[in-house]
């Protein structure tokens, strides 16, 4: 019987990762023969692990903190969207011989948002949360829907305010500022979209956990909230903005959408995301209960 064709996800450290319940789950579901594993890989030995894993008949690779910049240097090609996000979070081992890097985590999460909410960023203005590299990923895919301002606000103002040069420089049409974390009512103010890619909310920290990066009172009714913390899937964020009466996007599906866009580049089937949702979510229960 012949071994699956290996899948994987680099990343340092590794044990945190739940990539493998996605993949594994699709493969499971699916029927096809892949097998999907985390492997931790120190930053310097990262251009010898994608080496390694094309020589050992990879179809693909995942590639997470702290490796998507890093790896760009041994790729043969990049996609436009990892071009434009600095970052590659997707190797595709083709027969050629290439080695192709993409970045779905833009496209993962605009498809989430629409299925979720009907909606679309063009011609809403929208205030991103956070200047790294998840905060890249959204603006640029903002940006390219055609949105009509997009606002960045960052811990660190200059940070923001040079993401934001950033975009209007690679993007046609774009128009976007940034500054510091003050004044977020007058920021928020007629947003239709507002995304969190900081740390507030995220699990493992109790005031972070309890702590939404936004004012309750900030928060437009009629904005779309979509945040990238997906444990717990419920952030302060999240609960807030469904208070206000606002739509809410959770980061869980943001996570689930990119892998699917990963999975397809890989298999060029479908992965069948409300099962593998599902799995997800048993996953994240047990991690929060201290069961995994």
């Amino acid at each position: 019987m012949p071994n699956p064709i290996p899948l994987g996800v680099f990343g340092y450290p590794a044990g945190h990762i739940l990539s493998p319940v996605l993949h594994n789950g699709a493969a499971e579901a699916l029927g096809v023969d892949y097998h999907y594993l985390a492997y931790e890989v120190r930053p310097e030995q990262i251009g010898e692990a994608v080496r390694g894993a094309q020589s050992m008949g990879f179809r693909g690779l995942t590639i997470t903190i702290p490796h998507k910049v890093a790896v760009t240097e041994f790729v043969d090609e990049m996609s436009e969207d990892a071009r434009l996000m600095g970052a590659v979070n997707t190797l595709v081992f083709e027969e050629d011989g290439r080695i192709v890097g993409h970045n779905t985590d833009g496209i993962g999460w605009l498809r989430f948002v629409e299925e979720t909410t009907g909606e679309y960023p063009k011609g809403k203005r929208c205030l991103v949360l956070g200047a790294g590299g998840a905060a890249r990923a959204i603006a640029v895919k903002i940006a390219q829907c055609g949105a009509e301002h997009l606002e960045i606000r960052n811990r660190t103002a200059e940070k923001a305010a040079e993401l934001a040069r950033f975009v209007e420089e690679s993007i046609p049409g774009a128009k976007a500022s940034g500054g510091g974390l003050e004044n977020l009512q007058e920021a928020a103010a007629g947003c239709g979209l507002i995304v969190n890619t900081t740390s507030q909310g995220m699990w493992g920290d109790a005031e972070r956990e309890a702590a939404s990066p936004i004012p309750e009172d900030a928060i437009p009714e009629s904005a779309i909230c979509s945040d990238a913390v997906y444990i717990p899937p419920d952030t302060a964020f999240l609960k807030a903005a469904e208070r206000r009466g606002a739509k809410t996007v959770r980061g869980t599906g943001w996570l689930v959408y990119q892998g699917a866009a990963s999975w397809k580049l890989w298999t060029g089937t479908d992965m069948p995301t409300d099962l593998v949702m599902q799995k997800l979510l048993d996953a994240l229960d047990k991690r929060i209960k201290g069961e995994d």
